[in-house]
């Protein structure tokens, strides 16, 4: 994790253009692949062509911020490092997929860092709560209280 919070680009443009390389070689070798399996699936493509756009406009979107305002970390270039390391990934099991054997160390090692990676995110975000971003901490323990005997008002 440290490692990826010291990651520098040679230029800003690789920040952009590095993760767009790495989508095109995923889409390229997924369609390579479900040609040769037969499981060509339009919708899926589709739906993966979306993410990716997503995934392109998140990075946009954090230049623009950093460039607006000063953070103390690099975000888009440690949101395009966790991009560029999901999509080897993606290549990786592509490949693999297609019949082209890929080096197990090589896959085993992406995952641990895409694990770690994701290690400090939760796995499920808790329900919106309004009442804990509204209420006084008093009112907060009361009905919290309340809840818990079964006795809702």
């Amino acid at each position: 994790m440290e490692s990826l919070q010291n990651i520098t680009f040679t230029h800003r443009y690789w920040i952009l253009l590095l993760p767009l390389v790495l989508m095109a070689a995923d889409i390229i070798t997924g369609w390579i692949q479900a040609t040769i399996n037969g499981t060509w699936d339009s919708t899926k493509m589709r739906i993966g062509l979306f993410r990716k756009s997503g995934e392109l406009l998140v990075i946009v979107i954090a230049y623009v911020i950093y460039a607006a305002i000063s953070l103390p970390v690099d975000a888009p270039a440690f949101i395009a490092a966790y991009i560029i390391i999901m999509e080897v990934i993606s290549v990786c099991e592509n490949l693999d997929q297609a019949g082209l054997p890929v080096p197990v160390w090589i896959t085993r090692r992406l995952k641990k860092v895409a694990k770690d990676l994701s290690e400090d995110t939760p796995d499920e975000l808790e329900p919106f709560d309004e009442d804990k971003y509204w209420l006084e901490d008093d009112e907060l323990e009361e009905k919290e209280k309340e809840t818990s005997d079964g006795s809702e008002t």
